[in-house]
């Protein structure tokens, strides 16, 4: 049963009425008292699901203002095979993506840098389109088809919009007072660590898995390739977890429905394949 105290409530839909009725007064111009309890329950409510207080806009400036923050001190590499390839794929499944939900997909400017660290078995996506992948991941994948699950997965989390719905549900009206779109350099990059750092729950992790899939399969991509990839992460959790799978569902989850899926988008990837 969900319990909020009664101080955290006030303290909340406070925030939340002050907040929302000076960042965008045209979008709020008066909250009422009722309203105002209602997203403030929202806020405080951990248990919520598919709610979030922020606009595409709103993501898409997120993503924009704290990708640069995020990415300083790393080592890009901007050219060269590698670089080719993870630029490659990312255009080719944003264009899959065209195809299913072009509003949503064109509401952001899409973006992915290449990180060179090695020791790194990661990606991750801010809102807005905004990705970045860790050198330390492609061997894992191996090929094209096996990055495409991981950018795939990340693209999913974007377009779900998994990014600031969790914002909304985890920390509420503190991360929307907190989103300092015409803050400095340093609170920016705070909140783009956040957001790198944000966990999501596993049901959002399997929708990001099915999304991802429909998307490879959809931009020429073998979706059976998925298991193939996902075990090898397994297999190198036995020597220490790797971050990209830290807090998510168990390997037998993911490989159980990415195998549920395959006869649904095994003759999307056949109509697609010479694409």
């Amino acid at each position: 049963m969900l319990r909020i105290g009664w101080r955290r409530v006030g303290s909340v839909l406070g925030s939340v009425r002050v907040y929302l009725a000076a960042q965008y007064p045209r979008r709020y111009p008066k909250l009422g008292p009722r309203l105002a309890l209602t997203l403030g329950l929202v806020c405080a409510a951990p248990s919520c699901k598919n709610v979030n207080l922020f606009t595409l806009t709103d993501d898409s400036q997120l993503g924009e203002q704290t990708f640069p923050q995020v990415l300083q001190g790393e080592k890009l590499i901007e050219s060269g095979p590698a670089y080719q390839m993870v630029s490659g794929v990312m255009n080719r499944l944003v264009k899959a993506a065209r195809v299913e939900e072009p509003e949503l997909v064109d509401a952001f400017e899409w973006e992915v840098k290449l990180i060179d660290k090695d020791e790194t078995v990661n990606a991750f996506a801010l809102p807005g389109g905004k990705m970045a992948v860790y050198t330390g991941i492609l061997p894992v994948a191996e090929t094209e088809a096996g990055l495409a699950v991981v950018m795939g997965h990340e693209i999913g989390h974007v377009l779900e919009r998994h990014g600031t719905e969790a914002m909304t549900r985890q920390y509420g009206a503190e991360v929307l007072l907190g989103m300092l779109f015409k803050g400095d350099a340093a609170a920016l990059a705070q909140l783009g660590n956040s957001l790198v750092q944000l966990r999501f729950g596993r049901g959002a992790e399997l929708e990001a898995d099915a999304r991802g899939l429909r998307l490879m399969a959809r931009a020429g991509y073998d979706p059976r390739v998925a298991v193939q990839f996902w075990t090898r992460m397994t297999q190198l959790g036995s020597s220490g977890t790797p971050e990209f799978l830290s807090t998510h569902p168990s390997h037998e989850k993911r490989i159980e429905q990415i195998k549920g899926l395959l006869p649904e988008v095994i003759p999307i990837y056949e109509a697609n394949k010479a694409n």
